[in-house]
């Protein structure tokens, strides 16, 4: 049910931007990642502020091992480095800082946060979707569209092993670095504070591990295994590290990568959580 309508109201927007070819201003798409972000760190606060240690070891370990099992499908692929890095963008920053700041005031300020969870969701995937739907002339072609799943599909046999070894439902792995959406969504389907706080840390710190390692791999691994660490964020936050590091050539597969797993996220997360809670 969650799919189904995440996906109608991420293709409403789409519609919205291939027709008018709206392109929603980043303060927009900055205040709604904000807000989703500190609505949900607010509601689980206390459960975030109890266990800060662990459910950031926790994250990093998962991030970690998510990162590695995406890239390794093409470790054995024709190799082409770079050397330059790319400042890592305001927006992580700031999803730092709302999640610090929800944590703060949902501790000490007792307040119904969830219930705004959704509402600011639909209009986080909405605004997606209008982005998705302004770009023009993207194809799909095999050799592209092989990088998003095979690192999709890696990263689910990944979040599978560590299910069934710490009991952690996939559907964080399968999140692909959309922090903004997986934390949330999580904590508002299963009302458990610690899962959707480990959705929100275990895909921001992967994209935060995205500007480490691609600087300090690109000259030892093919692009393709730098891109599939970066997962949904090489349409947009991490997209200006891939031009810097392997070139312009970088940019179309990096675009195509993010905007395939941008849709398929939504789809995705709730249907891997309703099989493995």
């Amino acid at each position: 049910m969650y799919a189904l309508e995440y996906i109608s109201v991420m293709g409403l927007g789409l519609l919205v931007g291939r027709k008018f070819g709206f392109k929603p201003p980043s303060i927009a798409f900055t205040a709604v990642v904000i807000a989703v972000i500190f609505a949900a760190s607010a509601e689980s606060a206390r459960t975030i502020a109890d266990n800060a240690g662990y459910l950031l070891a926790l994250s990093i370990l998962y991030a970690l091992i998510v990162s590695a099992a995406s890239a390794l499908p093409f470790i054995f692929a024709s190799r082409k480095g770079g050397a330059a890095a790319a400042p890592i963008p305001k927006i992580s920053a700031m999803a730092a800082s709302a999640l610090v700041a929800g944590v703060a005031v949902g501790y000490f300020v007792q307040a119904p946060y969830g219930s705004a969870i959704e509402p600011i969701l639909f209009a986080l995937l909405f605004l997606a979707g209008a982005d998705i739907g302004r770009l023009r002339g993207l194809r799909l072609e095999p050799r592209l569209v092989a990088v998003p799943l095979a690192s999709l599909a890696s990263s689910l046999s990944a979040g599978l092993i560590i299910y069934f070894w710490l009991g952690v439902s996939p559907a964080v792995a399968v999140g692909m670095g959309w922090y903004s959406f997986t934390g949330p969504f999580l904590l508002s389907a299963s009302g458990n504070a610690a899962l959707g706080a480990l959705g929100f840390l275990a895909n921001f710190f992967r994209e935060q591990l995205t500007f480490l390692l691609t600087p300090l791999i690109s000259g030892l691994v093919p692009p393709e295994s730098a891109l599939a660490i970066g997962g949904a964020t090489t349409m947009d936050n991490t997209l200006p590290l891939y031009r810097s590091v392997y070139g312009s050539e970088a940019v179309v597969p990096a675009v195509v990568n993010g905007v395939l797993l941008t849709f398929l996220v939504p789809l995705l997360v709730p249907l891997v959580y309703q099989l493995f809670p």
